[in-house]
């Protein structure tokens, strides 16, 4: 039962160990663009503010309309959202005014990213063959050969890092462009949102967060348990087999009966010799 318990637990080691990491599944990068006509350009600037990410882009247009209606503004923001937020971002945006032109792309940067881990390879074992070069030489003027080429090799292995380090963030955040524009008109009183609003908003938000954190657990659960069973019932026969085996070479037991027996018969033979 021992090397039983001691197999089972390598095996889930294993398990762990090789199960992949689910963000980097996710090799997309994803673009959103909006055009929105809104009633009031500082409420929807402020709700904008407030949805899940950051700008990487904003700023704000003021321009002057034709027919004498005064000048009309708007506003431009890019902003890169977490991908679990990505979809709820776009309701809250389609929510604040009329929608004018909307479309949504995605892009896959396995190809770019396999490219970039080679190219981190082939530059990390050129480094080492320099180190070792640099090692072993004695004249001068190929060190300087092998410090300057060293040191453009790791300058370029530094930038190519850098590509990787971007695209891995471009796959795990999709980016959205959204362009404003305030209808004209009379413009409203300026209402932020509300307390009870963001309170709604941040607990709707925890719900999604949970919802996918459960959804990932779930997955990471389905994937390490089903091989795990597999690999027990494996396991199981080999022990039976294993047992079978052992059995037939032992042999088959003396029994215990007639060993009783003839340990009676003997006694009572010794009994009767030492009464005559």
């Amino acid at each position: 039962m021992r090397k039983i318990a001691v197999c089972f637990l390598i095996l889930v080691l294993a398990m762990l160990v090789s199960v992949p990491v689910l963000a980097q599944d996710r090799q997309l990068r994803q673009h959103h663009s909006i055009d929105i006509e809104v009633e009031c350009l500082d409420a929807a600037m402020e709700i904008i503010r407030g949805l899940n990410g950051y700008n990487l882009e904003a700023s704000v247009i003021l321009h002057e309309s034709p027919h004498d209606r005064g000048a009309q503004r708007g506003a431009f923001f890019v902003r890169r959202v977490d991908y679990w937020a990505f979809r709820h971002v776009q309701y809250v945006l389609r929510d604040m005014g009329e929608v004018h032109f909307e479309t949504e792309n995605a892009y896959f940067l396995g190809a770019q990213i396999l490219d970039t881990d080679a190219r981190i390879t082939a530059l990390t074992q050129e480094i080492e063959r320099l180190s070792i070069m640099m090692a072993a030489s004695d004249s001068l003027d190929v060190l300087i050969a092998i410090d300057a080429r060293l040191s453009q090799v790791m300058l370029e292995l530094n930038g190519v890092i850098g590509t990787r380090n971007v695209l891995i963030s471009q796959a795990a955040n999709p980016v959205i462009h959204i362009n404003l524009s305030e209808t004209m008109g009379e413009r409203p009183e300026i209402v932020p949102p509300g307390f009870g609003f963001r309170v709604v908003n941040s607990f709707m938000g925890s719900l999604r967060t949970t919802g996918v954190v459960g959804g990932n657990l779930l997955v990471f659960f389905v994937r390490v348990f089903i091989p795990l069973i597999v690999f027990g019932a494996f396991g199981l026969v080999v022990v039976w087999v294993c047992v079978k085996l052992k059995r037939k070479r032992v042999g088959a037991p003396v029994p215990v009966v007639a060993d009783r027996d003839i340990v009676a018969s003997m006694t009572v033979t010794d009994v009767k010799e030492g009464e005559e």
